[in-house]
Protein backbone atom coordinates (compact mmCIF):
# COMPACT_ATOMS: atom_id res chain seq x y z
CA UNK A 1 0.00 0.00 0.00
CA UNK A 2 1.27 3.46 -0.90
CA UNK A 3 1.49 6.09 1.80
CA UNK A 4 -0.82 9.11 1.75
CA UNK A 5 2.12 11.40 1.04
CA UNK A 6 4.15 10.35 -1.99
CA UNK A 7 6.45 13.39 -2.08
CA UNK A 8 9.84 13.36 -0.43
CA UNK A 9 9.91 15.50 2.69
CA UNK A 10 12.45 17.92 1.21
CA UNK A 11 10.28 18.60 -1.86
CA UNK A 12 7.01 19.37 -0.06
CA UNK A 13 7.78 23.08 0.33
CA UNK A 14 9.89 23.41 -2.85
CA UNK A 15 13.45 22.95 -1.56
CA UNK A 16 15.58 25.90 -2.81
CA UNK A 17 12.51 27.86 -3.93
CA UNK A 18 11.13 27.87 -0.38
CA UNK A 19 14.58 28.53 1.07
CA UNK A 20 14.94 31.67 -1.07
CA UNK A 21 11.36 32.84 -0.43
CA UNK A 22 11.84 32.57 3.34
CA UNK A 23 15.25 34.28 3.18
CA UNK A 24 13.80 37.20 1.19
CA UNK A 25 11.00 37.60 3.72
CA UNK A 26 13.38 37.46 6.69
CA UNK A 27 15.73 40.03 5.13
CA UNK A 28 12.89 42.44 4.38
CA UNK A 29 11.45 42.05 7.88
CA UNK A 30 14.77 43.24 9.28
CA UNK A 31 14.08 46.70 7.79
CA UNK A 32 10.28 46.60 7.43
CA UNK A 33 9.12 44.61 10.44
CA UNK A 34 5.87 42.66 10.38
CA UNK A 35 5.02 43.97 13.84
CA UNK A 36 1.78 45.64 12.87
CA UNK A 37 3.33 48.38 10.75
CA UNK A 38 4.00 46.31 7.60
CA UNK A 39 1.90 43.39 6.43
CA UNK A 40 3.42 40.51 4.45
CA UNK A 41 1.28 38.80 1.83
CA UNK A 42 2.20 36.19 -0.81
CA UNK A 43 2.07 37.81 -4.23
CA UNK A 44 0.27 35.34 -6.47
CA UNK A 45 1.00 35.33 -10.23
CA UNK A 46 -2.49 36.45 -11.21
CA UNK A 47 -4.41 37.71 -8.18
CA UNK A 48 -8.20 37.73 -8.25
CA UNK A 49 -10.07 40.92 -7.42
CA UNK A 50 -10.61 39.63 -3.87
CA UNK A 51 -6.89 38.83 -3.45
CA UNK A 52 -5.88 42.24 -4.85
CA UNK A 53 -8.29 44.06 -2.49
CA UNK A 54 -6.89 42.08 0.44
CA UNK A 55 -3.36 42.97 -0.69
CA UNK A 56 -4.07 46.69 -1.07
CA UNK A 57 -6.53 46.90 1.82
CA UNK A 58 -4.19 48.11 4.55
CA UNK A 59 -0.92 49.79 3.66
CA UNK A 60 2.03 49.60 3.88
CA UNK A 61 2.20 46.04 2.60
CA UNK A 62 4.97 43.83 1.23
CA UNK A 63 4.19 41.10 -1.29
CA UNK A 64 6.70 38.44 -2.28
CA UNK A 65 6.13 36.38 -5.40
CA UNK A 66 7.96 33.89 -7.54
CA UNK A 67 8.49 34.80 -11.21
CA UNK A 68 10.25 31.74 -12.51
CA UNK A 69 13.27 29.52 -12.75
CA UNK A 70 15.01 29.38 -16.11
CA UNK A 71 17.31 26.63 -17.27
CA UNK A 72 20.81 27.67 -18.19
CA UNK A 73 21.73 26.79 -21.77
CA UNK A 74 24.57 24.50 -20.74
CA UNK A 75 22.92 22.98 -17.69
CA UNK A 76 23.81 19.38 -18.49
CA UNK A 77 21.89 16.71 -16.59
CA UNK A 78 21.12 19.02 -13.66
CA UNK A 79 18.43 21.67 -13.98
CA UNK A 80 20.32 24.81 -13.08
CA UNK A 81 19.79 28.47 -13.78
CA UNK A 82 18.53 31.83 -12.53
CA UNK A 83 15.76 31.77 -9.92
CA UNK A 84 13.72 34.99 -10.03
CA UNK A 85 11.41 36.55 -7.43
CA UNK A 86 9.32 39.74 -7.30
CA UNK A 87 8.88 41.98 -4.30
CA UNK A 88 6.04 44.52 -4.36
CA UNK A 89 5.87 47.16 -1.67
CA UNK A 90 2.90 49.50 -1.45
CA UNK A 91 2.81 52.65 0.69
CA UNK A 92 0.15 55.25 1.32
CA UNK A 93 0.29 58.93 2.28
CA UNK A 94 -2.29 61.70 2.39
CA UNK A 95 -0.07 64.31 0.78
CA UNK A 96 1.35 63.63 -2.70
CA UNK A 97 4.79 64.98 -1.75
CA UNK A 98 5.09 62.25 0.89
CA UNK A 99 4.56 59.41 -1.61
CA UNK A 100 8.23 59.50 -2.64
CA UNK A 101 9.97 60.96 0.41
CA UNK A 102 7.77 59.73 3.25
CA UNK A 103 6.30 61.81 6.04
CA UNK A 104 9.05 61.42 8.63
CA UNK A 105 7.17 58.53 10.25
CA UNK A 106 6.38 56.14 7.39
CA UNK A 107 8.69 55.67 4.42
CA UNK A 108 7.63 56.63 0.94
CA UNK A 109 8.52 54.86 -2.28
CA UNK A 110 12.16 56.04 -2.18
CA UNK A 111 12.66 54.86 1.39
CA UNK A 112 11.22 51.36 0.93
CA UNK A 113 13.14 50.97 -2.33
CA UNK A 114 16.44 51.88 -0.67
CA UNK A 115 15.73 49.64 2.33
CA UNK A 116 14.74 46.66 0.16
CA UNK A 117 17.74 47.02 -2.15
CA UNK A 118 19.99 47.43 0.87
CA UNK A 119 19.03 44.07 2.37
CA UNK A 120 18.31 42.07 -0.80
CA UNK A 121 21.17 42.97 -3.13
CA UNK A 122 24.01 40.71 -2.03
CA UNK A 123 21.77 38.54 0.17
CA UNK A 124 23.60 35.24 0.54
CA UNK A 125 21.43 32.16 1.05
CA UNK A 126 23.37 29.05 2.15
CA UNK A 127 23.11 26.24 -0.39
CA UNK A 128 21.70 28.58 -3.04
CA UNK A 129 23.95 31.56 -3.69
CA UNK A 130 23.91 35.33 -3.65
CA UNK A 131 21.03 37.45 -4.87
CA UNK A 132 21.12 40.67 -6.79
CA UNK A 133 18.34 43.14 -7.43
CA UNK A 134 17.86 43.17 -11.17
CA UNK A 135 15.44 46.12 -11.25
CA UNK A 136 13.30 48.44 -9.15
CA UNK A 137 10.39 50.39 -10.59
CA UNK A 138 7.33 52.33 -9.53
CA UNK A 139 5.51 52.10 -12.86
CA UNK A 140 4.29 48.49 -13.18
CA UNK A 141 1.63 48.57 -10.46
CA UNK A 142 0.73 52.28 -10.61
CA UNK A 143 -2.36 51.76 -12.78
CA UNK A 144 -3.89 49.48 -10.13
CA UNK A 145 -3.49 51.90 -7.21
CA UNK A 146 -5.77 54.52 -5.73
CA UNK A 147 -4.88 58.17 -5.17
CA UNK A 148 -2.44 58.57 -2.33
CA UNK A 149 -0.80 55.18 -2.90
CA UNK A 150 2.66 54.43 -4.31
CA UNK A 151 4.19 51.14 -5.40
CA UNK A 152 7.63 49.70 -5.84
CA UNK A 153 8.24 46.47 -7.75
CA UNK A 154 11.66 44.86 -7.40
CA UNK A 155 12.96 41.91 -9.38
CA UNK A 156 15.45 39.80 -7.47
CA UNK A 157 17.57 37.05 -9.02
CA UNK A 158 19.68 34.20 -7.69
CA UNK A 159 22.01 32.88 -10.42
CA UNK A 160 23.03 29.29 -11.13
CA UNK A 161 20.55 27.64 -8.74
CA UNK A 162 19.93 23.88 -8.67
CA UNK A 163 17.97 21.56 -6.40
CA UNK A 164 19.87 20.09 -3.49
CA UNK A 165 20.06 16.66 -5.16
CA UNK A 166 22.33 15.14 -2.48
CA UNK A 167 19.56 15.74 0.03
CA UNK A 168 16.62 14.90 -2.25
CA UNK A 169 17.76 11.84 -4.24
CA UNK A 170 17.79 9.39 -1.29
CA UNK A 171 14.14 10.26 -0.65
CA UNK A 172 12.94 9.68 -4.22
CA UNK A 173 12.05 5.99 -3.72
CA UNK A 174 8.49 7.00 -2.91
CA UNK A 175 8.13 8.53 -6.38
CA UNK A 176 9.42 5.52 -8.36
CA UNK A 177 6.18 3.51 -8.33
CA UNK A 178 4.09 4.61 -11.31
CA UNK A 179 1.74 1.63 -11.40
CA UNK A 180 0.95 -0.82 -8.66
CA UNK A 181 -1.32 -3.87 -8.72
CA UNK A 182 -2.85 -4.91 -5.44
CA UNK A 183 -4.06 -8.51 -5.15
CA UNK A 184 -6.44 -9.25 -2.25
CA UNK A 185 -5.96 -13.03 -2.46
CA UNK A 186 -4.12 -15.50 -4.67
CA UNK A 187 -7.37 -16.55 -6.43
CA UNK A 188 -8.34 -13.10 -7.65
CA UNK A 189 -7.35 -11.42 -10.87
CA UNK A 190 -5.40 -8.26 -10.32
Amino acid sequence: MLSDNQYPETLIDGDVLATCYKAISAALQAVMPANGKYRYVPLTPRPSDTQWRAFTGKLPVVGIGWQGWQSAKAGGSTFRGPLIFSVAILTEHRLPEHLYLGDGNTAGAFGVTAAAIGVLNGLTVPGVGTAFVHSASSAELAQFLSDGQASVLLTLQFDNVALDLERITPQLDTLKTLVQKDVASAGETP
